[in-house]
C-alpha cells in the first residue's frame, strides 16, 4: 500500500477484507494457504494492540478472531515447566544466542507441530475462526517470524491467519522494525 497510508486506514481496509466470506474460507488464493502479514511502524505498536482487541470486540458478533500473542504463549510454556531461570543463568553464562537456540529446542521449532501450534490449535474451536499472531516483536530475536509461519502452514491451513507484524514485508523478504532482515517468507500476502 501506500506509503502515507495511516494506521486507521490499514485497520478499515483489514476489517473489510476480514468481513469477505471468501476470506473467511481461504477461497480464491490459487490453492495458496491463506497466511496474511499486517505490517505496521514499530512506533505504534502500542497503538495496534489496542486496535486489536477493539477489531475483535466490535466484530464479536459477527466473526471470531482468536488472538494468540507468541510472546506470552512461550513465557507461558517456559514458565509453567519451569525453565525460567535456568534460561536466565544460561543467558549470563552463555549469552542470548543460547539462550534463544534453547528455548528453540524446548518448543521444538524445527518440527512442523511445535508448541506453538500445538497451543493454536488446542485453543481453536470447528467454527469459523481467523486466526491473529500478535507479540512478535515482543519475542524478536528469540524466534523469527519466518520460522512461525513457515511451521504453522504445514499444520493449520484451514483458517485464514494474519501476522501483525513490526516492520516490513515486500512479499518475499520481512524486515524486523524496518532495519533487520528476518529472513524470505514467500508465502504469505500483504494485507
Amino acid at each position: 500500500m501506500e506509503e502515507f497510508e495511516t494506521l486507521s486506514d490499514k485497520f478499515e481496509r483489514l476489517e473489510k477484507k476480514i468481513l469477505k466470506e471468501d476470506f473467511q474460507n481461504n477461497a480464491g488464493l490459487s490453492n495458496e494457504i491463506g497466511y496474511y502479514i499486517f505490517t505496521y511502524n514499530p512506533k505504534l505498536e502500542l497503538e495496534v494492540r489496542d486496535r486489536i482487541i477493539d477489531l475483535q470486540k466490535n466484530m464479536s458478533s459477527s466473526l471470531s478472531i482468536k488472538i494468540f500473542n507468541i510472546y506470552e504463549v512461550v513465557m507461558d510454556y517456559i514458565n509453567h515447566f519451569q525453565y525460567q531461570q535456568p534460561l536466565i543463568q544460561m543467558e549470563k553464562s552463555d549469552g542470548l544466542n543460547e539462550v534463544s537456540v534453547q528455548i528453540n529446542n524446548v518448543l521444538e521449532m524445527d518440527e512442523d507441530n511445535n508448541i506453538i501450534v500445538q497451543h493454536i490449535n488446542s485453543n481453536l474451536q470447528s467454527t469459523k475462526s481467523v486466526i491473529f499472531l500478535t507479540g512478535i516483536g515482543q519475542i524478536y530475536p528469540i524466534l523469527r517470524a519466518h520460522k512461525i509461519l513457515n511451521t504453522m502452514t504445514q499444520i493449520i491451513d484451514q483458517y485464514p491467519v494474519i501476522m501483525f507484524y513490526p516492520g516490513n514485508y515486500d512479499g518475499l523478504n520481512l524486515k524486523a522494525f524496518g532495519k533487520v532482515e528476518d529472513s524470505n517468507y514467500y508465502r504469505a500476502f500483504s494485507i
